[in-house]
Order: structure tokens, then C-alpha cells, then sequence
């Protein structure tokens, strides 16, 4: 009963042994991030396997993993396993769509037929997961943030000794604006390190590089496609002793049996050049200021009702922290700049060249109407900003991704020691190495 990996797309793959099937993250067809990412190879029929597997497990809520549309589109027959949260928000969609789920508290082994899970948390949101079947431990780490040794010793100390590691080999995110390809150099040599380094550390035998398999699809973004890792790069970065294993939609591994990465290569780099003439989405069409304005009151209201007034004026006027200020934004389809804040209403500005960043209305819009929204602006990367810009505009917008991870601004986050790393990292305006801000 030996263990199998069938590679699916991007960071879905299925994982079998004996009566056990999982599926990790279906994400086949469609954009995400707001037009901002589409899959580099699409295929929707890759469905059909998922479908059929006992288990799905959802790795976290972001759409290159959570796809909406898989979950609304197929019939529900496997049963879905997902970390305990406090707010439930994905178990209520799921089971609103008739998929049976079962939530998973952390830490915990989850029977899964002749094989277990065990769920794992990184940060707010990002989980992963240790599947053990057929002799052979799998460790997924689709998109959590392990980039320091002390950090990999920890999970090392919590999984024990691995067989093989999937995990991301490319960056996945906003790295700087149009003539700012060197920090795109620079965060994809440090994504290829750091997977050297997760590798090495966890003591994995086999690396499946995978969850790097989309691109930025947008006429606003696609520049960020000119420093990204192809595929191929890592077993270049692997320790001695460590394989990489390179594979393309369908193919399937039998874990241990010898395998040639070349077809795999070869199919990723054909794809990868067929996307210079690929169609780009467009930005749609302008929204109004008046539309803008009545948005950003909802916003206020929304971020008031979320978050302690106090806390919020008490961050706004802490020098070192410096946080929730104004942001001039100029809105580049509609020709004019605004200065938006938690604390008035959007203001439109008569100077249009003094402003920390710009971006279209549409995005301005998907920020006021989502409490996800801007964790979306950074991934997708639909905007420009300098550094200063960006700190500026982090300090202002992040308040709607951390009350989007359930928690809000006031007393009780000085019981939550790692919130307030991340807090203080965000502060600082560092662009995010993965999908987190």
C-alpha cells in the first residue's frame, strides 16, 4: 500500500494510500485576486478527480486555494476537512452548498480511512498539513510563512521526520513597482533559499515544488511575471540527499519509485512562453466619486463597529507607530486623487500630483466593499507605490485584513504575542514575502 501524489494544479494535489484520497486546495479554472491571477495551465476537467476523492482539505480562504467557484459548481460528494475557526465562515458557506464538512481542531490527528491528517496554523489563517499513509509522511505547506531556522525547528519538533515536502518556489505578491525589478530578483532568491532551508532543516527526502503555478493576468500587474522562479530552478537549491520532484497536471508518483523531471519541465516552460501573448483582463469600468464617497462611509462604519475608537486614535497618534493616517490615492482611470481616512469622509483632492499611491477606482472600491479586500490589493498587485507609499497605505488598510482574520483592534489583541509580530511587521511596510501583509 504504497503511497501516491497525483499532481492536480498549482497547489492541488492528491494524496493517496489504501482507501485514503485527499485533495488539496481545487483550484482549476478562473481568475482570482480580482482579475489579478489566473493558473498558468488551466484545466477544468481536473474537477471530476476531486470530486471523487473521500477528503478535500482547504489549506485557507484565499481564492487561489478556496476557489468559490469549484465548491459552487461541482457536486458535493467528498467530505471537506478545515481548520476550527472562530468566526466558521467557511464551514457555513461549504455547508450552505451542501458539502458535508468536518472542522478540524489543531494539533489533532484526523482519521481519514488508512491514512491521518494532521492540521497545523501558521500566523492568522494559513494551516498546514501532515498526511501519514503507506509508510511515507507528507508534509504540505502550501503558503505558511516558515522563513527562519528557528521557526522550521519548531514544526520540525511538531511533525518529526518527513518523506516529502510540497511547498511554494516563487513569490506571490506585490515586489516592488514597474522599475523596481531588482527587489523582484531579490524576494525570488529569497523564496528559493528559503525552500533550501525547509528542506534542510525538516530533513525531507523528496521536495514537490508546487503553489507557484499561477501568474498576474491583469494589464495593471503583469510587469510582476518578469522575475518569477521557473520550476526548474529547484533542484539547483536542494541539500545533497534531497530530489526534487517536477510534475505537470496528471501526472502521478508513486513516493520512493525513480522519476524524470524533464517532460514536467519542458511542459511548465512551454506554458510559461505561451503566456507573453496571452490576453490581459482590463480594468472595468471607472467608479463614480459619489460611489466612492458613500463606499468609504461604510467602510468608516464598518471599521468603527469592528474595532475599539480608542485603540484606533491611540494607533493613529503614537509616533512609532503612526498608523491609520490619511492616504492620498490617485485613481488613475478617473484622472483625480483622494485623500482617504478611518476617521472623515473621502475627500477629493484639487492637487493630483502629491499622493502615496495609485491605483484604479475599481480597486479603491474592492478595498471599502471587502474587509479582505486590501489583503487582496497586495497579492494581486494592482497598483504602484513607493516604499513610503506602501508603508502608508499598510498602516491605513490592514486594519480590514486583521479584522477579516476575526480579530479587532482593542484590548484582547495584548493576549495574541504572534498578532502583534505580525502587527509590528506590517508596520514597518515590508513588502509581504507570501501571500500575507
Amino acid at each position: 500500500m504504497a503511497a501516491t501524489i497525483q499532481f492536480l494544479n498549482h497547489a492541488s494535489v492528491l494524496l493517496a494510500a489504501g482507501d485514503a484520497s485527499l485533495v488539496s486546495d481545487p483550484w482549476y479554472s478562473g481568475a482570482a485576486f480580482n482579475h489579478g491571477w489566473d493558473l498558468i495551465a488551466t484545466d477544468p476537467s481536473l474537477a471530476e478527480i476531486a470530486e471523487h476523492a473521500r477528503n478535500i482539505w482547504v489549506s485557507h480562504e484565499h481564492p487561489d486555494h478556496f476557489s468559490v467557484q469549484f465548491f459552487r459548481s461541482h457536486q458535493p460528494r467528498a467530505e471537506v476537512l478545515f481548520q476550527r475557526t472562530r468566526d466558521r465562515r467557511v464551514v457555513t458557506f461549504l455547508e450552505k452548498e451542501g458539502w458535508s464538512v468536518r472542522e478540524c481542531p489543531v494539533g489533532t490527528l484526523v482519521d481519514i480511512g488508512d491514512a491521518t491528517l494532521t492540521i497545523g496554523r501558521k500566523d492568522f489563517y494559513d494551516s498546514w498539513s501532515l498526511f501519514e499513509g503507506g509508510g511515507t509522511r507528507i508534509l504540505n505547506l502550501n503558503d505558511c510563512a516558515f522563513r527562519t531556522a528557528d521557526t522550521l525547528k519548531h514544526l520540525r519538533a511538531a511533525t518529526g521526520a518527513i518523506d516529502v515536502l510540497l511547498t511554494q518556489f516563487s513569490y506571490a505578491g506585490w515586489k516592488g513597482g514597474r522599475s523596481q525589478r531588482r527587489l523582484r530578483e531579490a524576494a525570488a532568491r529569497e523564496r528559493l533559499d528559503i525552500l533550501a532551508m525547509q528542506a534542510e532543516i525538516l530533513e525531507a527526502r523528496w521536495v514537490v515544488p508546487f503553489a507557484s503555478f499561477a501568474y498576474f493576468s491583469h494589464e495593471d500587474n503583469q510587469y510582476l511575471n518578469d522575475a518569477t522562479n521557473h520550476v526548474d530552478a529547484v533542484a539547483a537549491v536542494l541539500p545533497d540527499g534531497c530530489d526534487a520532484i517536477v510534475m505537470k497536471p496528471r501526472d502521478q508518483w508513486t513516493v520512493g519509485e525513480p522519476w524524470d523531471n524533464r517532460p514536467a519541465i519542458a511542459f511548465w516552460r512551454e506554458r510559461i512562453a505561451m503566456l507573453a501573448t496571452a490576453p490581459r483582463h482590463k480594468t472595468g469600468a471607472a467608479v463614480t466619486l459619489r460611489t466612492l464617497q458613500s463606499q468609504a462611509d461604510k467602510w468608516r462604519t464598518r471599521l468603527a463597529r469592528r474595532n475599539w475608537k480608542a485603540w484606533m486614535w491611540l494607533a493613529r497618534l503614537v509616533p512609532f507607530v503612526d498608523a491609520l493616517r490619511p492616504v492620498r490615492v490617485y485613481l488613475t482611470d478617473i484622472g483625480h486623487a483622494v485623500e482617504v481616512s478611518p476617521f472623515s469622509p473621502l475627500k477629493v483632492l484639487r492637487q493630483q500630483s502629491s499622493f502615496h499611491v495609485q491605483m484604479a477606482s475599481e480597486c479603491l472600491s474592492f478595498i471599502f466593499l471587502n474587509e479582505f479586500g486590501y489583503d487582496t490589493l497586495i497579492v494581486n498587485g494592482r497598483f504602484e507605490a513607493s516604499r513610503r507609499g506602501f508603508r502608508r497605505m499598510t498602516r491605513t488598510f490592514a486594519l480590514g485584513s486583521l479584522n477579516a482574520a476575526g480579530l479587532s483592534l482593542g484590548p484582547s489583541l495584548l493576549l495574541r504575542s504572534d498578532v502583534i509580530r505580525l502587527l509590528m511587521r506590517g508596520l514597518r511596510g515590508r513588502p509581504p514575502e507570501v501571500k500575507q501583509w
